[in-house]
């Protein structure tokens, strides 16, 4: 933390992406009780609520090509202007149509933010400490998503959603001045000498880590969508244990091994974390008690704080600087369509199966998936196989 302390433009933006999913946080837990209170059946509700990811999704290519082309700091004052904008027109209208347009808009200003984001940090950070900064600033991102929610249906049961928007755009009107004063570290390349955007993304470490991201999201989003109902039935325990627990091992950890990738490699930092978060998932199978509940959630709190930072680390340093907004959109976009997929694939698992029986599954599946990431991340078996498993950084 204390490189991030020290570098004014890393502070700026640990303050500014604090803010800006805060921004987001709000929404979670009250926008779905909003549209409840409108009439909405859960249908209708996630229609809507789908159309922010699918804005996020499908703007991801504009957002990567203004990141390298405009620079970094213009899609991350774009990123929030939309966060500014987007919530006082939620009290235009509860028209079905009219929700869903507005809350794709509202999608894009997470496309450019979190497309610039890591390409941010990575400009600014050295390689030899980039796992342990780009962890220490996921930081932020966690601090929101454990504040957030409680704040937002605090205010919204206590006066309302009118007031909840109200604080939205004070908090997104505050993160526009605090990113303002960022600078911008990019450089623009040459035209003559700019990447082919086919080179950029057909590249086998892009594809593959973005299809292990994908898979990384299918299991969020399965988590997100169906423990909550995995639980609703189980006498003493409760959804909001888990996700606090989980977000303090989250913070913990980042703060005690966020260097870990910088000193023993990205490969193996990245499958043992993986591994350790397919572990929580099976367990999820298997929940019954709290002391379950919380030891699943540490497990999944530790995989997680390790395991997204640290391929974002191996993007970023397997990627040229003239092209990684290019990359992290593509990236990042892998991520979006996991969210938004899992829960027609995980749902329709469960259908046939159950919800628990549908939580085992996904963990062997993801275990498949993390073998065939081990053997093709690099051109051979053997060198994939040793990046994974062995690799020590010098």
């Amino acid at each position: 933390m204390k490189y991030i302390l020290r570098d004014r433009n890393l502070s700026i933006l640990f303050a500014s992406t604090f803010l800006f999913f805060t921004n987001e946080a709000l929404f979670l837990p009250t926008l779905p009780l909003h549209l409840s209170a409108a009439g909405y059946n859960n249908t209708r509700i996630g229609i809507v609520l789908g159309a922010f990811a699918l804005g996020v999704l499908l703007i991801r290519p504009l957002s990567g090509f203004i990141t390298d082309e405009k620079g970094r700091k213009v899609s991350l004052i774009l990123g929030v202007i939309f966060f500014l904008a987007a919530p006082l027109l939620y009290l235009v209208s509860t028209d079905f149509l009219y929700l869903i347009v507005i809350r794709f808009f509202h999608g894009l200003g997470l496309s450019f933010y979190t497309t610039a984001f890591p390409a941010y940090i990575t400009d600014a950070s050295d390689e030899h400490r980039r796992g342990e900064i780009l962890g220490h600033m996921a930081t932020s991102t966690t601090l929101a998503f454990t504040l957030g929610p409680l704040v937002g249906m605090t205010i919204f049961s206590s006066y309302g959603f009118k007031p909840l928007i109200y604080l939205c755009t004070l908090t997104a009107l505050v993160n526009l001045i605090v990113i303002l004063q960022i600078s911008e570290l990019h450089k623009k390349t040459d035209r003559k000498l700019k990447i082919p955007y086919k080179e950029v993304i057909f590249k086998r470490s892009v594809l593959i880590s973005s299809f292990i991201l994908l898979i990384y999201a299918i299991i969020f989003g399965g988590i997100m969508t169906f423990l909550p109902l995995l639980l609703e039935n189980i006498e003493g325990v409760n959804i909001g244990v888990f996700f606090m627990v989980e977000s303090i091992v989250i913070i913990i950890c980042r703060f005690i091994a966020a260097r870990m990738s910088d000193k023993y490699g990205r490969g193996p930092v990245f499958f043992y974390s993986f591994l350790i978060i397919l572990c929580a998932v099976y367990l999820i199978s298997e929940i019954n008690t709290m002391h379950i509940l919380i030891a699943t959630a540490a497990l999944f709190g530790i995989g997680s704080s390790l395991c997204s930072p640290t391929i974002s680390a191996f993007i970023a340093d397997d990627s040229d600087p003239s092209a990684r907004g290019t990359v992290f959109s593509f990236f990042y976009g892998a991520f979006d369509a996991g969210v938004i997929a899992a829960g027609a694939i995980l749902g329709f698992i469960a259908d046939l199966t159950s919800i628990r029986e549908m939580f085992m599954v996904t963990a062997i599946g993801g275990f498949i998936c993390l073998i065939l990431f081990s053997l093709f991340i690099k051109k051979g078996f053997k060198e994939s196989l040793q990046w994974t498993l062995l690799s020590k950084r010098q």
